[in-house]
Parts: structure tokens; sequence; C-alpha cells
């Protein structure tokens, strides 16, 4: 933690892996693949929260940051499931925060979520657009502009 009152300020709030069960289990509810929440730990004193961790099943997989070529198309599975994803959350008013490569799993069936802890479903469609944004430039920051990939996933990403 970052200082004194910045410590003191956390033990108020919920923690990023009270954070990141809560949404891991909202995702799931939607069909969104994310690796199962088995266990939350937190350090308590009465209300206050101190350290937290989180426990999820074993998601064998490899990030997508690896896993795919930039100067093509993602293979037809890795394209549909991409899709499928982005829709849902996209539909479901569902914002990543950290949407990086890497924070997404090819498991040779499913792209997995993971780092959940900024994850946000939001209430207005203005919020919803505004966070969509970040989110869809984040992955794009990825890859380079002008590269086949990043402009598949341009192309295919929903739009605001």
């Amino acid at each position: 933690l970052k200082n004194l009152r910045h410590a003191l300020s956390r033990l108020w709030r919920p923690s990023r892996g009270w954070h990141s069960w809560r949404e891991g289990h909202r995702l799931r509810l939607f069909g969104i693949p994310t690796p199962t929440p088995l266990a939350l730990i937190e350090e308590r004193w009465g209300p206050l929260r101190g350290r937290a961790w989180l426990i999820t099943e074993h998601c064998p997989g490899i990030d997508l940051l690896t896993h795919l070529d930039p100067d093509s198309a993602p293979p037809p599975a890795e394209a549909s499931a991409l899709q499928i994803l982005f829709a849902t959350l996209y539909r479901e008013r569902i914002s990543h925060g950290d949407l990086k490569a890497t924070n997404l799993l090819w498991d040779g069936k499913d792209v997995q979520l993971i780092d959940l802890d900024a994850v946000q479903q939001h209430r207005s469609d203005a919020a919803h657009q505004r966070a969509w944004q970040r989110d869809r430039k984040r992955l794009l920051r990825n890859w380079p502009p002008d590269c086949v990939l990043s402009e598949w996933l341009d192309a295919h990403l929903p739009a605001s």
C-alpha cells in the first residue's frame, strides 16, 4: 500500500479480492468464460478489511498477446470466441477496466477473462459507452495499429 492514509482508506472499502470474487460470479452468471472463484480469504478486524487472497480454478490457457499472430486474423475458433465474448460484455454493459491481451487467455475452446478487480457492470448507457471505449482502446494498443490483427479486432469489436 502506498502510505498510511491510503492504507487506512482501504480498510473501509471492499478488497480487490472481494471485488474479483463478486465479478467472477457475475460474469459466469452471464455465461462469460472466467476461472471459477473457489475461495476468498480476507484479513478482517470487525468491519475493517486487510489483505485478501482469491483462489480460482486453474485456467490452463495462453494469453492472447503470446498466442495470436499480429500479421494475420485470428484462427476461426479464436475469432468466434472473441466475438461472442465481446458481444456478451457489450450487451450486459460490462467493462473490464484493464482489457489488455495478457488478461485474455485462450484455453483451446474459449477466451477466458482474468484480472477482474476493475470489472464493472454499468447502470447507464453513457457510463458504459465511455468505459467500453477505454477498454476497446486499451486492447487495441497491444498491437501496432496497421497490423492485420489490430485491423481485424477494430472491425469486429462492438463499436460504441
